[in-house]
């Protein structure tokens, strides 16, 4: 070989070192800022559905022992009996495992949350490295750096429910690895499977196939019969999982759930095309958001996002966004399929989520845009380089750079601050108070927030009620219907003792629920201390019938007949609430009263006296013994009384 030859050949092979030296630092550099981006999140709590699917999910709870029936039954089984028509089982699977190496402790699913993320954005980085590598390494790079710190993506992460979200996207991008990247048929198969656990994740993985397919058409378009073998495993796995789909949900013993307005404002749209300009105006809003998050929020259900007509200003801004979006697509298909290519991936991940053709569970959602920011930031990224003519980045010293350096910090900001909000329940519904002031489910939240943090003392309680009051009338403002809201103003209106607006209230709460025992009895409670004595008993011996049981029922039962002067009734009512409750203070004293007033002295005294030995600073029992002995003329027992009242 002549000297000419070994030094090409130590070039080319130098060259290809330092080209993978570089891929190596990319690499870590994005595993690193991705996982560091969201190590404020790993001390965060559980926060809106991880009580549902971690903190009381019962299967959840079981650990490795629970996975059976994870894996057996609907979404939310573990946590109420109903039918939402999901059936998620992978994410619930890695959190009783989490469990089960951890009980009730947030952090260790907080730190998979983010582990889990860091490893799908190193993996999406191998994918358009492999897709891209006719473009130099630093435009998958900033793709996948901005994609790694869009602000969009703190609900996904920050939030653990939304394990699903990273699962499927994490499953998808690794099914692609392997199917597509990866030639060794042990790596087609485990392909499969991942593809398979994708669908598992969420049901909106299924949007994934026709990418999966479009993407085997492009690399075996000539090689018609390897095409087919290839796309013919992922069809039917993905008809099997639909099949097991449809099958959990239709063999649930759980009846079906309806959407409402409540969860979906679009339901309360009055016509279809309402339904559809306001679907129109939600999907323009994705798009806004998927270039910049303006604004963020945990909700935006009634009344956020109002129902508008064809004839409003923002349906036809919306046609206009679209339409320009459809432009470039057609534009871009000959000068910069990429282009083209990055928002049809767009519009094809998201389009369900905008409710134009079918009414989803939400309204509208950050965590619906996870995985269609990709095919924006894809778009944008490289209509920027074709605008300033650096269409390969031949030089990375260019205002191009430069710009997107200056959107990665930004959007490293933004993350970071987001994130902090996510901490609990309590930071979150104020902070996005300010994001969604005029959902009602927002109000409500905030005003649930102030009402839990009300302090046990009854003087600071009577100065915060007020502000709490006009929280949950400002949720009413919104939506007059809602049973949240008006159960808990009902309650507010109870303790600062405003007993008529308490029952107004709290009948209009129960008017939506007329079986709702729980409602009953804050009405029968509000009765008695409006001294609507009949109304209250009524209801009593409606719950005792019903064996919905209080810990006031029988007291408050029994004293409404006291005051009645029905004293036979009363004592009966008493005797059945201390058979349930024989430590209770209050009951002995109610029951030691009545049999005074009946006449019973001496059953009066031991009802005293078993009062007094539960709780020996009851003056009062003190002083009912000492007028008890003084009327059966007992003075020595009288004097003993009185002499220990004086004392306390």
């Amino acid at each position: 070989m002549s000297k000419k030859n070994i030094t090409i050949a130590d070039t080319y092979q130098k060259d290809n070192f330092n080209k993978e030296l570089i891929l190596q630092k990319m690499t870590w550099f994005l595993a690193i800022v991705s996982f560091l981006l969201y190590a404020n999140t790993l001390n965060h709590g559980f926060v809106l559905d991880d009580i549902a699917v971690i903190e009381q999910n019962k299967l959840v709870q079981k650990g490795l022992a629970g996975i059976p029936e994870l894996f057996s039954t609907l979404y939310w089984q573990g946590y109420w009996d109903s039918n939402a028509g999901l059936y998620r089982p992978m994410s619930l699977i890695a959190f009783a495992i989490e469990w089960q190496l951890a009980p009730n402790n947030p952090f260790i699913h907080h730190f998979f949350n983010v582990l889990y993320y860091a490893l799908s954005i190193v993996l999406l980085f191998k994918v358009l490295y492999y897709y891209l590598k006719g473009y130099n390494v630093w435009i998958p790079f900033f793709i996948v750096l901005l994609f790694a710190v869009h602000p969009i993506h703190t609900e996904v992460v920050a939030n653990i429910k939304s394990r699903d979200e990273i699962f499927c996207f994490l499953f998808f991008t690794l099914s692609i690895y392997l199917l597509l990247i990866k030639e060794q048929k042990i790596f087609q198969i485990f392909g499969i499977v991942f593809f398979l656990f994708c669908l598992l994740s969420k049901e909106a993985g299924i949007l994934f196939l026709p990418i999966l397919v479009f993407l085997f058409w492009l690399k075996y378009k000539k090689e018609k019969s390897i095409l087919f073998s290839k796309i013919i495993p992922i069809i039917s796995i993905s008809a099997l999982w639909l099949l097991l789909h449809r099958y959990i949900i239709l063999s649930s013993p759980f009846k079906r759930i309806e959407y409402s307005y409540l969860d979906n404002s679009l339901f309360g749209c009055d016509d279809v095309m309402t339904k559809t300009a306001t679907g129109f105006t939600i999907f323009a809003r994705y798009i806004i958001k998927a270039i910049y998050p303006y604004t963020m929020s945990y909700d935006y259900s009634f009344n956020q996002i109002p129902c508008v007509p064809l004839s409003s200003l923002s349906f036809i801004v919306s046609l206009l966004l679209i339409g320009i979006l459809f432009f470039l697509i057609y534009f871009f298909r000959k000068r910069n399929s990429i282009i083209s290519l990055g928002i049809l991936f767009f519009f094809t991940t998201i389009f369900l989520g905008s409710n134009i053709v079918v009414l989803i569970g939400t309204t509208m959602g950050d965590r619906l845009l996870y995985t269609p920011v990709l095919g924006m930031i894809i778009a944008v990224v490289f209509l920027l380089l074709y605008f300033s003519e650096n269409k390969t980045l031949k030089t990375f010293y260019h205002p191009s750079i430069y710009f997107l350096c200056f959107v990665f910090l930004l959007f490293s900001f933004k993350t970071y601050n987001r994130n902090k909000v996510w901490k609990s329940n309590a930071s979150l519904f104020t902070e996005d108070l300010l994001n969604a002031p005029n959902s009602a489910r927002v109000n409500f939240n905030y005003a649930t927030v102030l009402f839990n943090q009300l302090p046990s003392d009854v003087e600071l309680q009577q100065q915060q009620l007020p502000l709490v009051i006009d929280a949950y009338k400002t949720a009413l403002a919104i939506d007059p219907k809602d049973k949240g809201s008006l159960t808990n103003l009902g309650v507010c209106y109870y303790r600062i003792k405003d007993y008529e607006k308490s029952i107004e209230t709290t009948k209009k709460a129960l008017a939506l629920a007329k079986e709702d025992y729980s409602l009953k009895a804050n009405l029968a409670d509000a009765y008695f201390r409006n001294n609507n004595l009949d109304k209250a008993i009524a209801i009593y011996k409606e719950l005792i019938q019903n064996n919905y049981i209080l810990e006031n029922t029988y007291n408050y039962y029994g004293a409404a007949l006291f005051s009645k002067k029905e004293y036979t009734q009363s004592i009966a009512v008493f005797k059945e609430g201390l058979k349930m409750n024989k430590s209770s203070v209050e009951l002995w004293m109610n029951y030691g009263n009545t049999l005074a007033a009946s006449g019973n002295l001496k059953g009066a005294i031991t009802a005293f006296e078993k009062a007094y030995e539960l709780n020996p600073n009851e003056k009062n029992a003190l002083k009912f013994l000492t007028m008890a002995h003084q009327q059966l003329g007992n003075t020595e027992k009288a004097n003993h009384y009185y002499a220990e009242f004086i004392k306390k």
